[in-house]
C-alpha cells in the first residue's frame, strides 16, 4: 500500500457522522497493521506513529488516550501475534523474512533454538545447584561452629601451661604428626583394645614423651601437625558398626581431646604452631561420589581448638595451600609438606607433590595407611605416619598388623632425628 492510498483509507472512514465520533477497534487494528506494512520512507513522510496515534486516538486499557506512538505501535504488534499473524518484512534470527523462508527451514530454526535454550537452562540449573550447594555448606557450618563455640565456653578451663625450661638455650626445631586418633571406633581383640578412655591414655603418653624429646634436644619451635581422621565417621559399614558413640559425640569427645593435647604440649617449647588439614573419614557423606571434600567435620574440630586455646602463645598458621594440602618452611629453610593422605599414594608422592609445587619439598608428611613408613626418594622423604587407634576390624579381617604409634621428627640443623613414638598401652 502507497502512502496516498494509505491516507485516501484513513479519510474514507468518517468518523464525524458517528455519535462518539470515534474510529472502532476494528478500524484503529486494520490501520495499524497497514501502516507497520508500509516502508520506513512512507512512514517517515506520514509523520510517523504519533501522527497516526493523534488522528486514531486509540483507548489503553484504562479507557484513557494513549499518549505516545511507540506505545501505540507496541499495542498493534502484540494484537497482531496475539490473533497469529506475522509481520511479513519483519527479520527473524536467522537473519530472513518470513517471505524468504520455507516452512521446514523455519520449523529446523525453532528447533534449533529450543535446543540451545534447553542447554543454557540446564547450564543455568547446573549452576544454581552448586552455588546453592556451597550455600548449604556454609549454612551448615556456620551453625555447627556456632553450637561449637558455645560448648567450648561451657567446658572448664584448660589451664594455665607455660614451658619451664630455658628458652635462651633452644635452638632447633620439632614437627609432631598427630592422625587417625578415630575416636569413636571401639576395638577389643587380642592384639588391640582401643576406646574413648584408651585414647585419652595414649594421646596422654603422647604428650609426655614428646615433652620428654623436645626438652632433651632444646626445640625451640614445636609444630604440630594434625593430619586427620580425628573421628571415626560414617564412612564405612563397619564404622557404624564398630562406634562407640554417634557422630557428634566423637565430634566433641576429639576436640576436647586434642584441645587437651595442644594446651599441655605448651610445656615441650617455647613457640607452638598448630596446622590440620581434611581427610576422609570426616567427610559429612558417607558416599564418596556424593560428597564435597570442604564439607568436613575436620574443620569443626579445628575451630573449636582454635577456639579454646585463642588466648595462648599456641599460633593458628592459615598459610595452607589448599583445605587437604600444607606446607611448611622450616627454620633450617628446608620444605615439609604434608597431607593426610587419602587421595595419594606412597611411592609417587615425592613427584606428585613437587611436580605440584615446582618446589623441592625435602619431608612429606602422610597418616591414612594406619602404619608407620620412611622412605627416601632422591635426597627426600616420604614419612607416612602411625595410628593412634591401632588395628581394626577392616585391618584385622586383612591380617595388616602394627602397633599404635606417631611420629616426632626432631631437627639440629640439617639433621633430622626420626621418633617414633611407642603407643601400645590399652
Amino acid at each position: 500500500m502507497t502512502l496516498k492510498e494509505f491516507e485516501d483509507e484513513i479519510d474514507a472512514i468518517d468518523v464525524d457522522k458517528r455519535e462518539d465520533g470515534r474510529y472502532t477497534k476494528e478500524e484503529i487494528y486494520d490501520l495499524g497493521c497497514k501502516f507497520i506494512d508500509m516502508t520506513a520512507s512512507e512512514k517517515r513522510l506520514f509523520g510517523g506513529w504519533d501522527k497516526l496515534l493523534s488522528i486514531l486516538q486509540p483507548l489503553d486499557k484504562n479507557g484513557e488516550v494513549m499518549t505516545k506512538g511507540e506505545t501505540f505501535r507496541c499495542w498493534i504488534k502484540s494484537l497482531r501475534y496475539a490473533k497469529g499473524a506475522v509481520v511479513k518484512d519483519e527479520r527473524l534470527i536467522s537473519g530472513k523474512t518470513i517471505n524468504d523462508i520455507s516452512f521446514e527451514e523455519f520449523e529446523n530454526q525453532t528447533e534449533a533454538i529450543k535446543q540451545n535454550l534447553y542447554k543454557q537452562q540446564v547450564k543455568t540449573r547446573d549452576s544454581l545447584n552448586s552455588y546453592r550447594r556451597i550455600l548449604r555448606e556454609e549454612a551448615r557450618l556456620e551453625d555447627f561452629k556456632e553450637i561449637m563455640k558455645e560448648c567450648s565456653k561451657n567446658q572448664e578451663d584448660l589451664g594455665l601451661i607455660e614451658y619451664t625450661g630455658d628458652s635462651s638455650k633452644c635452638e632447633n626445631e620439632a614437627v609432631l604428626l598427630i592422625s587417625d586418633l578415630h575416636i569413636g571406633m571401639q576395638v577389643d581383640n587380642f592384639y588391640n583394645t582401643y576406646n574413648v578412655e584408651v585414647a585419652r591414655k595414649r594421646m596422654g603418653a603422647l604428650v609426655q614423651k614428646t615433652i620428654k624429646y623436645c626438652k632433651a634436644h632444646n626445640v625451640k619451635r614445636l609444630n604440630i601437625l594434625e593430619l586427620g581422621d580425628a573421628v571415626h565417621g560414617l564412612i564405612h559399614t563397619s564404622a557404624r558398626l564398630e562406634q562407640e558413640i554417634d557422630v557428634v559425640q566423637q565430634i566433641m569427645v576429639a576436640s576436647q581431646i586434642l584441645s587437651d593435647t595442644v594446651n599441655q604440649l605448651r610445656a615441650a617449647a617455647p613457640e607452638i604452631t598448630y596446622r590440620s588439614c581434611t581427610d576422609n573419614h570426616s567427610r559429612m557423606m558417607p558416599n564418596l561420589h556424593e560428597s564435597v571434600e570442604a564439607e568436613q567435620y575436620s574443620k569443626l574440630i579445628t575451630f573449636y581448638v582454635k577456639s579454646k586455646l585463642e588466648n595462648t602463645n599456641v599460633i593458628f598458621p592459615d598459610d595452607n595451600l589448599d583445605q587437604e594440602i600444607g606446607l611448611v618452611e622450616l627454620m633450617n629453610g628446608d620444605l615439609l609438606a604434608f597431607a593426610h593422605g587419602h587421595h595419594d599414594q606412597y611411592n609417587t608422592a615425592f613427584q606428585t607433590y613437587c611436580g605440584m609445587t615446582q618446589k623441592f619439598i625435602k619431608y612429606i608428611c602422610l597418616a591414612h595407611f594406619h602404619s608407620k613408613k620412611v622412605k627416601s626418594f632422591m635426597g627426600a622423604k616420604v614419612i607416612i605416619n602411625g595410628c593412634v587407634g591401632g588395628v581394626d576390624q577392616y585391618a584385622f579381617g586383612r591380617r595388616l598388623f602394627g602397633k599404635p604409634e606417631q611420629t616426632l621428627m626432631i631437627f639440629d640443623g640439617t639433621d633430622m632425628v626420626d621418633v617414633s613414638l611407642n603407643l601400645d598401652i590399652k
